[in-house]
């Protein structure tokens, strides 16, 4: 289901740009501690394409909009500057979620902690002073907890430096993953039209600032209304186990029920229902679908092959950070990097059209990005990173390659959203990192190396789930649904995300004075000790195994534009091999049917229907949501979750 196309709209009738980014913004900034606290004190709420505390807060804000526009029509907000809000409550959540999960325990943790692991001791001497505490002085208090936030604020002074230069890092991948999509965003929105399936549920919301149709529809309130009550049922049953509940999270896993080898290696296959998931899977196109599900398939089917012929397979198998059979993450690698040359071959001509302007200068509309100031801005954040990994000893050409393959990455991640709209992309530990393992391998790179490299640079190698570029896409996206400055909604984006990542390391600190601080050093220790131990020639398996899968997206693009209605999307191949989609698989395959079936027997009547229907469930599950993490940040105890994970462990 793709959203209807873009059409320009009023932005807001008598007002000027300039006041309505300044309301939209002003409002956002107010709201934004309160999604950042959010995202950190309750991280099973934003692990999703779809994140909770975005969706909530515009829902909110559109309800509190309904009585403004009836007795103070002046003081309403227009459709314009609550897709504004909505675009910068996303981006503050996804700064403030995983690169903030991942960047601020190190900070803290090699020195709090080093007298408990040799391993942290081996790394201490090769962390920098402006990036990381290296010692307990300073941090006693903060090691006990039990600090109320007064505390917190008079000990900022301590933290802000080190928050200040971490924010300076990952601003400026943000800040060239935006210009890139400013640079773009003409070529992926208007010119190749890609769908966007996941901004349906915020452009409903927004749609006519509360006094839409939309809210008016039966099938909204009674699908929102089903889903909420299962919802509060589920919850309930949580907290008092003798009252009944409905199973829709994980409903089994297939692995029990295979015992013989080589079966029995096809590592952890929940059969997981998630309503919301498969409502957001109704909006893909059905045969991005189908790949979605038929490529996770035969990444089992890999496993179980690569295990008759003796290599073990584990939960997930693939190999990890070290390349071994049959090699997920390369083949990933291998595919992402062939999405990304395939959108640079069709975009081909407006990159000239685009280097042209860069050169001689473009139009003149000042509601565009100009793309000197937006190919300035790319040029200049890689630099500034590379001049800072200068600065922490390491080779200039490295950081400008390890930059450029990270952005290419996400580059691709970002379209593969736009085409797909995954319920989530869960790319488990793959970045960089393995690119150099199996292309240079280890040998020769020190402790020294290796430790600024892994501490500095882990936020481009975790999970991506909550990575920013697609939601600045999708933000822009919107923008021009409602004819919005491009302009402004950059200077929108470029203020969320700094405030995001500020405000994700406050919300952090202050739970942790709190509560006390846990060890986070540990993986980027485990990851140095592994390469730096045993030193590794290049691998040309895993050389291979980036090339093949290369090589199969290359192939899928070209039979699907010479075959038409060929069922395998290239897409589908580089989500389905990586760790992700089995969390969600069977509600895709389910949704698959249900749409197949509607647009069967009802057509686009019946398309339309099922359109709201999933809106309905999504709003509802995510209202549930929104009750039971509250509960949960206020008594801090566990509450039931829709989300894939559960607040008591990964697979609850």
């Amino acid at each position: 289901m793709r959203p209807d196309a873009p059409q320009a709209r009023p932005v807001a009738q008598g007002r000027s740009v300039g006041r309505q980014l300044a309301r939209s913004v002003a409002l956002s900034l107010l709201v934004a501690p309160l999604c950042a606290y959010w995202a950190q004190a309750e991280p099973v709420c934003r692990i999703f394409s779809l994140m909770v505390p975005p969706v909530v807060f515009t829902l909110a804000a559109v309800a509190a909009n309904v009585p403004l526009r009836l007795k103070l029509p002046r003081f309403a907000l227009t459709e314009a500057e609550l897709v504004t809000f909505y675009a910068m409550q996303s981006v503050v959540c996804a700064m403030a979620s995983e690169w903030v999960d991942v960047v601020h325990p190190v900070i803290y943790s090699y020195g709090l902690f080093s007298e408990r692991s040799e391993r942290y001791q081996r790394v201490l001497p090769h962390l920098s002073d402006w990036l990381f505490f290296r010692s307990r002085e300073g941090l006693e208090d903060f090691a006990t907890g039990g600090w109320g936030p007064m505390h917190t604020f008079s000990r900022l002074p301590l933290w802000l430096p080190k928050i200040a230069a971490w924010t300076l890092i990952v601003s400026l991948a943000a800040i060239a993953m935006l210009c890139i999509n400013s640079l773009m965003r003409e070529q992926w929105t208007i010119k190749e039209k890609l769908a966007f399936p996941l901004i349906q549920v915020p452009l409903a919301i927004t749609e006519g600032a509360g006094n839409s149709p939309f809210w008016r529809r039966r099938e909204l309130w009674f699908s929102a209304g089903i889903m909420f009550s299962i919802d509060i049922l589920n919850g309930l049953a949580f907290l008092y186990p003798a009252l009944p509940s409905i199973n829709v999270r994980f409903l089994a896993d297939a692995s029990d029920w295979l015992h013989s080898p080589p079966w029995n290696q096809i590592g952890w296959t929940p059969v997981g229902l998630f309503p919301f998931m498969a409502a957001l899977g109704l909006f893909m196109p059905a045969d991005l679908l189908f790949s979605c599900v038929f490529f996770f398939f035969v990444r089992k089917a890999q496993q179980v092959a690569a295990a008759s012929l003796g290599h073990e397979q584990g939960v997930f198998g693939g190999g990890g950070l070290v390349p071994g059979a049959p090699y997920f993450s390369e083949q990933s690698w291998g595919a992402f990097i062939a999405l990304f040359c395939l959108a640079a071959w069709v975009g081909r001509g407006h990159i000239r059209t685009v280097w042209k302007q860069v050169v001689a200068g473009g139009p003149t509309d000042r509601r565009v990005v100009p793309a000197r100031w937006a190919f300035a801005g790319l040029v200049v954040s890689i630099l500034a990173l590379d001049a800072i990994g200068i600065a922490l000893g390491l080779p200039p050409v490295f950081v400008l390659a390890y930059t450029a393959v990270f952005l290419v990455f996400s580059v691709a991640l970002t379209r593969l959203r736009a085409q797909l709209g995954p319920p989530s992309h869960e790319m488990a530990f793959m970045g960089p990192n393995q690119l150099v393992v199996g292309f240079k391998g280890t040998q020769g790179l020190g402790d020294s190396f290796l430790a600024k490299v892994v501490t500095t640079f882990h936020f481009m190698n975790r999970i991506h789930r909550t990575h920013p570029m697609p939601h600045q896409l999708e933000a822009m996206k919107m923008g021009e649904r409602y004819g919005m400055s491009q302009r402004a909604l950059f200077i929108a984006i470029l203020i969320a995300t700094i405030a995001g990542c500020v405000l994700g390391h406050l919300s952090r600190l202050g739970i942790q004075y709190r509560w006390g601080p846990g060890d986070g050093a540990g993986e980027t220790a485990n990851v140095i000790a592994l390469l730096g131990d045993s030193e590794r020639p290049p691998n040309v398996s895993a050389m291979l195994a980036v090339a093949a899968g290369f090589g199969v997206v290359i192939t899928l693009d070209a039979i699907r534009f010479r075959v038409p209605g060929f069922p395998f999307h290239p897409a589908g191949y580089a989500l389905g091999m990586n760790f992700g989609v089995d969390y969600y698989w069977f509600g895709l395959l389910v949704a698959l049917l249900v749409k197949l079936f509607v647009q069967r027997y009802w057509g686009l009547r019946g398309h339309d229907r099922l359109r709201v229907v999933a809106i309905g469930i999504v709003i509802g599950e995510f209202v549930a949501e929104a009750i039971w993490a509250s509960m949960a940040m206020v008594t801090r105890s566990a509450t039931y979750t829709i989300s894939i994970n559960g607040r008591l462990g990964w697979d609850q």
